[in-house]
């Protein structure tokens, strides 16, 4: 039947029922025959009718909507190219920790590709996304480097298992930091970062083409800086004058995102957070409401182009940096 005869509405009726029974009741065309005692051929033209007709409007509603909308907002108010937001489902923060870091394992497994090198730091956040690794299609050529010094102790603060861990992951190669995270003087640190052990390894950072890193909170405690050297505790005072309020890179950062003058930022053996920022893709992991004012400094800093967190974060990140615009 042409569109130039328009059907009467005992015809439409029966369009709008075969419809409902299809779309709505999930039946199928067949089974609408049976039912309403009409050919399948009449069903399948009927069908066809109410799609010209315009009485068929398809919606499709994604669980993952309000998260979607939110990432969205957040990129768009941070200037960050990507934002990856998993649910806030648990009071408990490693839980909610774990499940960030599957979200910013799948999102590492997506982008890395043959050949590629990624730079990584310790920390929680990072050692999440490694321990979310699992099944992961092997990459060639891939290589995972150190972006800072090393401290031993704690599974999260060792640098180099993390990246041997993640390179194990990809079938890909890890190198090694062969130097401490933190000099003891100005010289020891010019004396370490000038070998060419460690000058490789930093070169090979600012080469890099994607790079994970974690984000501190250091007002709340909520880092693992103060587990990277035994002073570190005892310097609070200096710490905090200093304006910190974030560390990224085991650098500390004051709220603008700018690199304080504490004292241990000139000791530190690492890769610096304004080489990070060249890096083509810089993957920020951190959860929990203790580091929304951390990652407001870091991308305040212009420092990563991703992040990955939890819900509840990402709408504390997101007030704050609404309310500084308004």
């Amino acid at each position: 039947m042409g569109m130039d005869v328009q059907p009467d509405i005992a015809q439409i009726r029966r369009i709008y029922t075969a419809l409902t029974l299809h779309y709505v009741d999930g039946l199928t065309q067949a089974q609408i025959a049976e039912r309403t005692g009409q050919s399948h051929s009449t069903v399948n033209r009927m069908i066809k009718m109410g799609h010209e007709m315009g009485m068929v409007e398809i919606s499709i509603r994604s669980p993952f909507q309000d998260h979607l909308a939110l990432e969205r907002e957040l990129a768009e108010v941070s200037g960050l190219r990507e934002v990856v937001i998993e649910t806030t489902a648990s009071g408990n923060p490693e839980a909610v920790l774990a499940r960030v870091g599957i979200c910013a394992a799948e999102l590492l497994v997506s982008k890395v590709r043959p050949g590629m090198s990624v730079c990584l730091t310790g920390g929680k956040g990072v050692s999440a996304c490694v321990a979310g690794l699992r099944n992961v299609p092997q990459v060639k050529g891939v290589k995972m480097v150190p972006a800072t010094g090393l401290v031993q102790g704690q599974h999260y603060t060792d640098v180099n298992h993390a990246a041997a861990t993640m390179a194990q992951a990809f079938g890909g190669e890890a190198v090694q930091m062969l130097s401490p995270m933190f000099a003891e003087t100005e010289d020891q640190r010019e004396m370490i970062t000038g070998m060419k052990t460690v000058s490789r390894v930093i070169e090979a950072t600012r080469s890099a083409d994607l790079a994970v890193v974690g984000i501190g909170g250091l007002r709340e405690r909520a880092t693992s800086y103060f587990d990277l050297h035994r002073d570190v505790p005892g310097e609070e005072g200096e710490l905090f004058a200093s304006g910190a309020v974030a560390e990224l890179l085991a650098h500390v950062l004051d709220a603008s995102g700018r690199v304080t003058d504490y004292t241990r930022n000139r000791l530190v053996v690492a890769m610096a957070p304004e080489d990070l920022a060249k890096i083509p893709v810089s993957i920020g992991v951190a959860a929990g409401h203790e580091k929304a004012e951390a990652i407001c400094a870091v991308v305040r800093g212009g420092y990563i182009n991703t992040l990955v967190t939890d819900e509840a974060t990402a709408r504390d990140v997101l007030a704050r940096l609404k309310a500084e615009a308004a």
